[in-house]
């Protein structure tokens, strides 16, 4: 006979190795996005003497916040406050849910994640119609990408079985 394990006899602080992987790398690549890498690709517009650059996660905030580009309010709230607001409670959920065994932490991870991907895709987007949104996937760059990566990686934390 086998001693099967219940939500009562598992230890509350135990720390789930795979999810704790997964979940740790995509809260390095969400923490990456936001304080270094090139988000977006400006390319040189001679008619307006602009240089081509690489814009990043702070960039992003000051071009929004300063009226200077077209922008939305997803944008503009996004690049400013609420993009590290999702960021930050994801990051720290993931970790209470890697360290703390409830159904209900991992529940909110994979709530957090989603918001993150798809407020994040609704930001970097912003006043684009989606076909001409299609046609700047070309200028994103890494961080952009380990953006979407990190939420999926910390989706996937959350989904990953215990094992008993």
């Amino acid at each position: 006979m086998t001693a099967q394990t219940t939500s009562s006899t598992r230890p509350l602080l135990a720390v789930r190795l795979r999810s704790a992987v997964v979940g740790g790398i995509g809260a390095v690549f969400l923490l990456v996005a936001l304080l270094g890498t090139g988000w977006l690709f400006s390319p040189a517009n001679a008619t307006l003497h602009i240089p081509a650059t690489t814009l990043n996660f702070a960039d992003l905030h000051h071009l929004t916040s300063s009226g200077m580009a077209p922008t939305n309010w997803i944008q503009k709230n996004y690049f400013s406050w609420l993009g590290w607001l999702i960021i930050a409670a994801t990051i720290v959920a993931t970790i209470a849910a890697v360290l703390i065994r409830r159904r209900f932490l991992n529940i909110l991870v994979v709530v957090l994640s989603v918001v993150g991907l798809v407020v994040g895709l609704f930001a970097a987007k912003g006043v684009l119609t989606w076909s001409q949104f299609a046609h700047q996937v070309p200028n994103l760059r890494v961080g952009t990408y380990l953006l979407i990566a990190g939420f999926v990686l910390t989706l996937v934390s959350a989904l990953i079985p215990e094992r008993g």
